[in-house]
C-alpha cells in the first residue's frame, strides 16, 4: 500500500461475514494503485497474493469516536442488497479509516460513458442503460427503506459499477457520511448535488432523488455532469435540459449513440426523461420518493 505501515500500527482489520483470509500486514504489503480520488478520500486497488484484488477506500478525515464508529459501520456492514456493493470490512484508527470492498474489474459507469474518448459507449444500448437506471434505483430505494435517516449521500456514475455482462449493477460508497465526524466540511460534486445541500452532512433521501435524477440524465444524454471529472468542465444537466426544451425538439437531447428509430425505445426514453426532470426539481418536497421512481422505471421499461 502507498503509505507507511506505522501510520496505523496496532490496529487490525475487522471483517463482516468471513474473516477475509488476510490481515492488515498483508494489505499494507500488497501492490496498490490509485483508482480515484473523491470528496471522502482516495480509493486503491490492492493486489493481494493468492487472492482476488480488493478495493480500499482510505478516509483521512475526522473520525467518530471508536465506539460510535464501530456501531455505525456495523449497520453498514449489515446492509446487503443485490444492487449495492457490500462493505466487506474496515480498519479504524484515530487518524484514518480503511473501508474494504470487492474490486469490480468491469469498471464504473463513468468510465463506460466518458472514458477512452467515448469508445466504451457502444455496448451501452438502451436496454443496458435502462437496466442500469433500474438497478441503481432499486439499490437506493432499499437504503431508504432502512429508515428515514438512511440515504446514500454520494450518488454519481463513478460509484456505479457494472458486472461482466453489464446487466448487473452495484452501487458503492453508500452512507459514508454516517461514519464520519460532522465537524469536517466535505464537498460533494457540484453537478450531482441538490440545491439545498452545501456539504455531505446535509444529504437526505430527497437529495438522493435529485442526484439520481442527474445520473438518469447522464444515461439519457451521454453528457458528463458539471465538475464530475474536472473542475468547471461538464454540463449543469438539469439546467441544460430545461433550456433545451425551449429551443430544440426533445429527441435532440438524447445521446447520439442511442437509436431513435425504435418507437418503443423512444417512448421509454421520453418517459424516463420526464421522470429525471421531476427528480431534479429545485424544491425537495416536489421530488418523488425513490419507491415511486423505481416503480415508474419498472412499469415504463417492463422490468419484472
Amino acid at each position: 500500500m502507498p503509505w507507511s505501515p506505522t501510520d496505523i500500527v496496532g490496529t487490525e482489520l475487522v471483517f463482516f461475514g468471513d474473516d477475509g483470509g488476510y490481515g492488515l500486514d498483508d494489505l499494507l504489503r500488497s501492490t496498490a494503485g490509485v483508482l480515484g480520488k473523491g470528496g471522502f478520500g482516495t480509493s486503491y486497488k490492492s493486489e493481494l497474493q493468492w487472492r482476488n484484488a480488493v478495493a480500499v477506500k482510505r478516509l483521512k478525515v475526522g473520525c467518530l469516536p471508536e465506539e460510535e464508529f464501530r456501531e455505525k459501520v456495523g449497520e453498514l456492514g449489515k446492509t446487503v442488497h443485490e444492487n449495492l456493493l457490500p462493505l466487506r470490512g474496515y480498519c479504524w484508527h484515530q487518524e484514518e479509516i480503511l473501508l474494504l470492498y470487492d474490486y469490480v474489474r468491469t469498471g464504473s459507469l463513468a468510465f463506460r460513458l466518458h472514458g477512452n474518448e467515448g469508445m466504451s459507449k457502444a455496448l451501452l444500448t438502451w436496454e443496458v442503460r435502462s437496466g442500469i437506471a433500474y438497478g441503481v434505483a432499486r439499490g437506493i430505494e432499499f437504503l431508504h427503506s432502512r429508515g428515514s435517516n438512511f440515504c446514500h449521500g454520494n450518488i454519481r456514475s463513478s460509484n456505479v459499477f457494472l458486472t461482466d455482462s453489464l446487466s448487473g449493477v452495484r452501487l458503492s460508497e453508500f452512507s459514508i457520511a454516517r461514519i464520519l465526524s460532522p465537524d469536517i466540511k466535505l464537498e460533494l460534486t457540484a453537478g450531482y448535488r441538490a440545491p439545498e445541500v452545501t456539504n455531505a452532512y446535509e444529504v437526505s433521501q430527497k437529495s438522493d432523488v435529485y442526484s439520481f435524477g442527474v445520473l438518469l440524465l447522464e444515461l439519457l444524454t451521454g453528457k458528463a455532469p458539471l465538475d464530475a471529472f474536472t473542475k468547471n468542465k461538464g454540463v449543469d444537466l438539469p439546467k441544460w435540459i430545461r433550456s433545451m426544451f425551449q429551443e430544440k425538439p426533445i429527441i435532440d437531447v438524447f445521446d447520439t449513440m442511442l437509436p431513435k428509430h425504435d418507437q418503443n425505445n423512444a417512448e421509454q426514453m421520453v418517459q424516463l426523461l420526464q421522470l429525471a426532470v421531476c427528480c431534479t426539481f429545485q424544491y425537495p418536497n416536489r421530488r418523488p420518493s425513490m419507491a415511486a421512481v423505481t416503480n415508474q422505471i419498472r412499469d415504463t421499461c417492463r422490468f419484472h
